[in-house]
């Protein structure tokens, strides 16, 4: 027998219910409740009730071919961005490749030595850009492809995949060390059928990550 999570309708794993059997944990809202409770929800393609309202950065628009997520990744760090790469670029890449270009002579030394310079500058830039332009797109349409597109100002790098072949939506939670500390980061994570699965990044959004999470397993859900 499948159990449903009393808030948000969508089937609990088996996997999620506790040993004693009195209790079922659902991911996706993050929520415990009794597997009585879990047994007599009702799933969410018998509720008429509206769809969660998205938080703050994220934009949906539906219609009969399908449907659209917009979250965006600009942020006021931008204005710290900007200056720091103008002066990280000009000062490295400039005083390597610029005296080289105003000597007229060129050092593979030189030019060797500036590459992880070039290489910062290139990673510095795009994290730039898009704290200032940036988009991430997931959509469906008429096709039967499910597009998870990232970028800004029309230039974006695309992942897809066929929206059937889209299994399930869950968060995925990923801790890294820094210095003085630990740094968490989000995502919803799409699992496929075959292959790697897809993954769409929210940064240390726990709530954009979460609501895109539920919003896509509804999808996944109700699509059957």
């Amino acid at each position: 027998m499948t159990i449903h999570c009393p808030e948000c309708g969508l089937p609990i794993l088996p996997t999620e219910i506790t040993p004693a059997g009195d209790l079922a944990y659902c991911r996706l809202c993050e929520r415990t409740s009794t597997v009585e409770a879990c047994r007599a929800a009702k799933p969410l393609a018998q509720r008429s009730s509206a769809p969660e309202a998205p938080p703050k950065g994220l934009e949906v628009t539906e219609d009969l071919t399908g449907f659209r997520v917009e979250l965006s990744t600009r942020s006021w760090i931008a204005l710290f961005l900007w200056p720091f790469l103008l002066v990280w670029s000009g000062g490295s890449l400039g005083g390597i490749y610029g005296m080289q270009i105003k000597s007229g002579q060129f050092s593979w030394i030189a030019t060797l030595f500036g590459l992880p310079f070039l290489a910062g500058s290139v990673f510095l830039f795009s994290i730039t850009f898009m704290a200032t332009f940036g988009r991430i797109i997931i959509e469906s349409g008429q096709d039967g492809r499910l597009r998870i597109r990232k970028g800004g100002l029309g230039l974006f790098w695309t992942k897809s995949a066929p929206w059937l072949d889209v299994v399930s939506a869950e968060v995925e939670e990923n801790t890294s060390r820094r210095k003085g500390g630990y740094q968490t980061t989000y995502s919803c994570l799409l699992k496929l059928r075959s292959g790697d699965a897809l993954r769409v990044g929210t940064g240390g959004d726990r709530v954009q990550a979460g609501w895109l999470a539920r919003y896509l397993a509804r999808r996944i859900y109700l699509r059957r």
